[in-house]
């Protein structure tokens, strides 16, 4: 099906093979072809060949992440943005080309631009908030909001078409963190490959790395297993149907953060959410199918959780940038920006 917008190319809304596709490399990003392709009832070559077609046009694609452990050591904010008056859009390409920016949002809101901003340490990701991105071109206020706990940063969001049974044999299963080291500079190297494609070889990654492949698949099955790093496949979600997406601020008692981040991951909706530092103190980005949603999940927050309060909500109208991969008006990918938390360093 094509939906056509006046004076825009024609859109291209996926197939329902394509979506049970995008789906199963959602729950396991570098599962097998024949995994995959029994998941789907696809012939493996098959299977592989609709990936291939998907990736190449930006409609979909995989990369790596950082996991849970790394999230819980890196340094989080969110920035609400303004700019000079015309200037938006010149100043979201320039803040797309950040490593340390992982995702770039017009939003309709009082302030132009929600970014998300990761940093190995908070010296060194304060000291660009304060000398560097003032500096920028355009740029004319930020806010910061300094997040204390990221209970998920869409690596969960998935479309959920495949039946339960075909998603549970799908279903990534790593090994016992069996080391507490820390990632060195051949670990980083690994995330960075990984960065562009997350279903690079063995082979590939050895050759990017310098290291054999029995080296990097023993390092990365370590990394996955202690959370340094984990995977997500992603789509340009108005093609299945995502048309929207929403920001949310909200207050709650302090003591009832963790209960609520944790029901939160189960909801469809949810791609981001956190806790944080001030008033507003829990972030929650949500997908919707079009922006008449957001009412009604409005009015299901404050049900299922009326000691909520929503202090703010905006509309996503565009996404510039979104973990690392900058898009086009439609959100296909048009470029890689790897995310890099380690490109910040404090001046001495």
């Amino acid at each position: 099906m094509i939906v056509q917008v006046s004076g825009i190319e024609p859109q291209r809304l996926l197939s329902e093979t394509d979506l049970e596709l995008i789906d199963a490399l959602q729950i396991n990003p570098r599962a097998s072809w024949v995994d995959v392709g029994t998941a789907t009832r696809a012939d493996p070559v098959t299977a592989a060949r609709r990936w291939q077609r998907l990736n190449s046009t930006g409609e979909a694609w995989t990369t790596a992440a950082l996991g849970h452990r790394q999230m819980h050591a890196m340094s989080m904010v969110f920035l609400e943005i303004d700019c000079e008056a015309g200037a938006a859009v010149e100043v979201a390409g320039t803040l797309a080309t950040a490593g340390h920016l992982i995702t770039v949002q017009h939003v309709a809101a009082g302030h132009d631009l929600f970014v998300i901003a990761v940093a190995a340490s908070m010296p060194a990701l304060a000291d660009y908030l304060l000398t560097g991105l003032p500096r920028v071109p355009g740029v004319a206020k930020v806010r910061t909001h300094v997040a204390t706990r990221v209970f998920e940063a869409s690596c969960r969001w998935r479309l959920r078409v495949l039946s339960p049974r075909s998603a549970g044999a799908l279903a990534r299963r790593p090994g016992p963190a069996e080391s507490t080291r820390q990632m060195d500079e051949v670990d980083r190297l690994l995330f960075k490959a990984l960065l562009t494609d997350g279903r690079a070889t063995y082979s590939e990654l050895a050759e990017a790395v310098g290291k054999s492949e029995r080296t990097v698949q023993r390092r990365l099955s370590r990394l996955v297993a202690t959370g340094d790093i984990d995977f997500r496949c992603d789509l340009a979600r108005s093609h299945a149907g995502w048309h929207s997406s929403a920001v949310l601020w909200l207050r709650m008692p302090d003591g009832l953060l963790e209960e609520t981040g944790r029901a939160l991951l189960d909801w469809p909706e949810t791609r981001t959410c956190a806790a944080l530092a001030g008033a507003r103190n829990m972030l929650l980005t949500v997908g919707l199918h079009g922006v008449s949603d957001l009412h009604p999940l409005v009015m299901r927050l404050e049900e299922r959780f009326p000691y909520v309060s929503i202090a703010d909500r905006q509309i996503v109208l565009r996404q510039s940038k979104l973990y690392g991969r900058v898009l086009d008006p439609f959100g296909r990918c048009t470029g890689v920006v790897p995310v890099d938390p380690w490109s910040l360093s404090p001046r001495t």
